[in-house]
């Protein structure tokens, strides 16, 4: 079975048929052995020794005991690769061996991640405490003398491989646990961010109805005020100092309607008019005011992405909201710095916080300015916050920012550092239809007419301005307090060339409601809509209905004389 060079001991040649088949005969090396005794652990014995009578003597040794499986590797070299594929629970070494004795073998195995904790045991011929003292300095577990007792072998052998693999079962307990934990604090973590959110969400929805009511009650104030003035302007021709009070008290007016509309843009209550427009025409045609808002200080950069989409967004609406972005950036950087707008499709494959799966256009606006803290940047939508000194800012331009995007289907967050600058994208759906080709709409003369004008709504005050200012323009004038009223004068035979009708009144009667009944009884007849808010009547997620005009209040006189003949000659 084994023959020796006698020139050079270390060369040999084993019949490896016949140590298989005596392996085999003991039962030892089958693989069906793991599971042959219910319950018990099973003993991988991994044998590295050079002279193959020793692994015959180790497996006479091993015979009759079915919870241990032998592998045999005469070649150090190799032992290391047997190991990874044997994965055995226990390994005897040799100590000298021809290639690599018995201490660099153990060092081999504990350099490598996957033997480094496996049990070794360090045969030798020789009772020698240096070789024991070096053995377990090189991570040597136990050392034995060849040939130990039988079952003193069998006793070692269990003992080990029994703690290796139960260190191996509390580690991997210990990983499983960690992994529970690790997955458990990331559910943790999600579900507080989930919470975050929808407790934000909540909060701006709560905030947003509250200010919405506001704007509309507020705009009706602004109305009566604005109309007013507008009449005291139009007999104060001969006084230029009551001229000048009353401009400057409609320049309040205006103050007041801008700040209205902000609340209502925030809210979402915004009527938006979307049309397809390319984000790049929309900037380039910004840009000279873009350059005044932010002075002589900081540089602006427009870049737009060469094959840029088109969206479909209120573009007054749009423009409003990157003039805020901009001056706010101008503030934040000072004299100096640089602002960069820039364009770019996005396509998100999956769907993610806010956004869903889609094509959307992408405007990235990104200051050097001084940025922003952690506890202002959570802060940073919402309505009224401002870090600014009293009397420069009203805290609405962010929040105006995050009510129009939303309500056009779109997305914006803030990246923002203290010290390091702020960089806000705004994520808007993208649409395949492509840009209106014609001449740009001119603006009607302002002319008055002789048709007759119905006008109905119910605050008594507006009705009145209103159809004073309209009869100025040389209209015929009806009123009516309510839906029901204006249907009774069309039901009594009452000819109208176009209605002006508030959209929120009391009463069943209002909105699209009411254009319907009014169209039955005078096809004819233009309608024109007003109001300070009018969403869920005439105006369905932030989307004025198809067919409707709507002018918002509050008005001027000649805003809407030029609508009314817009209309009235189309």
């Amino acid at each position: 079975m084994l023959w020796f060079d006698s020139a050079d001991p270390s060369l040999y040649w084993v019949r490896s048929d016949d140590l298989k088949a005596a392996i085999s005969e003991n039962g030892l090396g089958n693989e069906s052995n793991m599971h042959c005794v219910l319950g018990q652990q099973q003993t991988k014995v991994l044998l590295i020794d050079d002279q193959v009578i020793v692994a015959e003597m180790i497996s006479d040794m091993l015979h009759g005991q079915p919870d241990f499986s032998l592998d045999y590797v005469p070649d150090a070299k190799q032992a290391l690769d047997n190991a990874l594929l044997f994965k055995p629970t226990v390994v005897l070494v040799d100590l000298k061996m021809p290639a690599i004795d018995g201490f660099g073998l153990i060092r081999l195995f504990r350099n490598h991640p996957e033997t480094r904790q496996l049990p070794i045991i360090l045969l030798s011929s020789e009772e020698s405490p240096e070789n024991k003292v070096q053995g377990f300095s090189v991570g040597a577990n136990d050392y034995l003398v060849k040939w130990p007792n039988k079952l003193e072998l069998v006793a070692r052998l269990r003992y080990h491989s029994s703690a290796h693999i139960a260190h191996r079962e509390r580690d991997d307990a210990y990983l499983s646990l960690h992994r529970s934990q690790q997955e458990l604090l990331a559910r943790t973590r999600e579900l507080a961010q989930s919470h975050a959110a929808l407790h934000h969400a909540q909060k701006m929805e709560a905030v947003g109805k509250l200010t919405g009511g506001v704007a509309h009650d507020f705009n009706n104030v602004l109305q009566i005020i604005s109309g007013h003035l507008q009449l005291l302007m139009l007999d104060a021709a001969d006084s230029p100092v009551m001229r000048d009070r009353i401009t400057a008290a409609l320049d309040g007016v205006g103050r007041g309607a801008k700040l209205a509309s902000q609340l209502l843009a925030f809210a979402r209550r915004h009527p938006l008019q979307p049309a397809v427009i390319h984000p790049g025409d929309l900037l380039h045609g910004m840009t000279e005011l873009l350059k005044r808002a932010l002075g002589d200080g900081p540089e602006l950069d427009i870049r737009v992405a060469d094959d840029q989409w088109n969206t479909l967004v209120d573009p007054n609406q749009l423009e409003s909201v990157i003039l805020n972005l901009v001056l706010n950036a101008r503030d934040a950087m000072g004299s100096r710095g640089r602002l960069l707008i820039a364009t770019d499709n996005l396509r998100v494959e999956t769907a993610q916080p806010g956004l869903d799966s889609g094509e959307y256009v992408r405007i990235t606006v990104s200051d050097t300015g001084m940025g922003m803290p952690p506890d202002v940047l959570d802060r940073a939508f919402e309505p009224f916050f401002t870090t600014k000194p009293d009397g420069q800012g009203t805290g609405l331009g962010l929040s105006m920012a995050y009510g129009f995007v939303k309500q056009s289907g779109g997305h914006i967050d803030i990246d923002s550092r203290f010290g390091h600058g702020t960089t806000l994208r705004i994520v808007l759906p993208r649409t395949r239809q492509l840009l209106p080709v014609g001449a740009a709409d001119v603006e009607p003369a302002i002319a008055g007419g002789t048709e007759t004008v119905l006008v109905i709504e119910d605050e008594e005050q507006v009705r009145r301005t209103t159809c004073e200012l309209l009869g100025r323009y040389g209209y015929r004038i009806l009123q009516a307090e309510d839906g029901a009223a204006a249907l009774r004068l069309l039901t009594d035979g009452t000819e109208v060339d176009l209605v002006f009708s508030d959209v929120v009144m009391p009463g069943k009667l209002r909105g699209v409601e009411l254009a319907r009944e009014i169209r039955k009884l005078a096809p004819a007849a233009r309608i024109l809509f007003a109001s300070g808010y009018a969403e869920g009547t005439l105006v369905h997620d932030g989307k004025l209905e198809p067919g409707f005009c709507l002018l918002s209040k509050p008005y001027s006189g000649l805003t809407l004389a030029r609508q009314i003949r817009h209309m009235l000659d189309a």
